[in-house]
């Protein structure tokens, strides 16, 4: 005796009606939920705590920061000064010249991709797509179940990999292959003191990936002189060299480390729902006449 009841027009419309609900509940709620918390674990900073929660939906990135301990923050940020020297100013000033007609065009031509609208426009097409993939085998069309797997395994790939990687693909940004790695710019993005292009020196950057039930940790470090904190004529003497650890300079070093989490949405459990609807209402068999044909 089987569990499965036989094909009914009820079962059918229970089916699709399941099928479009879900899709619509996902549809409305949040597709990914970043969970970041950032320390400053030395130099002036420290110790500031930031922490940050982004939810990503169908056509927003809401984003909610909070910083803890702020004191320290807002004193180095307020003290610090970096002034390029003018000889250095002068010499990137004529490579930037040299460059400029060969660069200007490309700069022109150029878009950043938009990676996470990719991957939102690839997710509500897969949505839709399960949708009618469930129409059409109540049409009774051939290989109707291969598309209707085909559907629900598309739309579990654009949650679980495409939306994640969209995300950090848009968060690396286009620097049309100038870094090495995308993983070093995110962890300068966690870096909250936007300091200017070339004020940090000795920096160093690590980044480790951690797999999670719910998604996938990201845990960063990055460190440096700020050579905001070093008098212009030390500037490079420190790029040179690292100060030694009783030198004043010394106190110019900064680490920030950060954990970033990355969770797909709680309503996304829904989504293997379907598999049971499939089993519980099934949809009307082939014709034997049908299958003898294609054997034929």
């Amino acid at each position: 005796m089987t569990l499965r009841p036989p094909r009914s027009r009820i079962g059918d419309a229970v089916r699709i009606s399941g099928t479009v609900l879900i899709a619509v509940h996902l549809f409305l709620s949040a597709w990914l939920v970043i969970q970041f918390e950032g320390q400053y674990t030395e130099g002036q900073p420290a110790p500031t705590n930031v922490k940050a929660l982004v939810a990503i939906d169908k056509e927003q990135t809401l984003i909610d920061v909070e910083m803890e301990n702020a004191t320290s923050f807002l004193l180095y940020m307020l003290f610090r000064d970096y002034e390029e020297p003018t000889n250095s100013s002068q010499q990137e000033a004529q490579d930037n010249a040299d460059d400029e007609t060969s660069s200007s065009t490309k700069e022109e031509n150029a878009e950043p991709v938009e990676w996470l609208k990719i991957g939102r426009n690839a997710t509500l097409f897969s949505l839709l797509f399960m949708c009618i993939a469930e129409g059409l085998v109540l049409a009774g069309i051939p290989f109707r179940a291969t598309v209707r797997a085909f559907g629900l395994t598309f739309a579990a790939a654009c949650f679980l990999i495409l939306m994640p990687a969209s995300y950090v693909l848009d968060l690396a940004g286009d620097d049309d292959g100038e870094e090495a790695e995308g993983d070093e710019t995110i962890a300068d993005e966690t870096f909250v003191a936007q300091t200017e292009q070339g004020s940090m020196a000795h920096e160093e950057t690590s980044i480790e990936r951690t797999f999670l039930p719910t998604g996938v940790r990201f845990e960063m470090m990055f460190n440096g002189y700020d050579l905001g904190l070093v008098e212009p004529e030390n500037y490079s003497t420190v790029r040179n060299q690292p100060p030694a650890a009783n030198d004043t300079d010394a106190q110019s070093f900064v680490q920030f480390e950060s954990v970033l989490d990355l969770k797909y949405g709680k309503n996304l459990p829904s989504l293997f729902f379907i598999p049971l609807l499939w089993y519980f209402f099934p949809a009307k068999p082939r014709a034997p006449e049908q299958v003898s044909s294609e054997q034929e």
